[in-house]
């Protein structure tokens, strides 16, 4: 298992999506360094900061960020802006079943066969 804070001892975590997260840790001047976004170009999650995370967590909403890059089409070239789903606390590929413990990835086939989902 990898050590992400080299020793130190985090203080805050939130964790909003899988592979989606922010830390703080124990001793740093900037505490809003650490953080992980899967999905979101390095140049725009650089932007992001703990705070974000934390106003996403207690009032969930939807944000889109901008990735812009460079492509290609036809051997043209081309300066590609995008907007993305950004930070989000809704997680759409599992849910909880009744017994409020277990979560489950949506829409596999052993589910339908077996009737958990209708």
């Amino acid at each position: 298992m990898k050590d992400e804070t080299g020793g130190k001892k985090i203080t805050e975590f939130v964790g909003l999506r899988p592979k989606m997260y922010s830390y703080t840790v124990q001793g740093e001047k900037n505490p809003d360094s650490h953080h992980r976004a899967k999905g979101i170009a390095t140049a725009t999650s650089k932007k992001l900061r703990h705070q974000d995370y934390l106003d996403q967590l207690h009032l969930p909403h939807e944000t889109l960020l901008t990735n812009r890059r460079i492509g290609y089409k036809l051997h043209q070239v081309h300066s590609i802006e995008v907007q993305k789903r950004g930070l989000c606390s809704f997680d759409d590929k599992r849910f909880l079943l009744d017994d409020g413990m277990l979560y489950y990835i949506l829409f596999l086939p052993q589910f339908l066969k077996f009737g958990m989902l209708q």
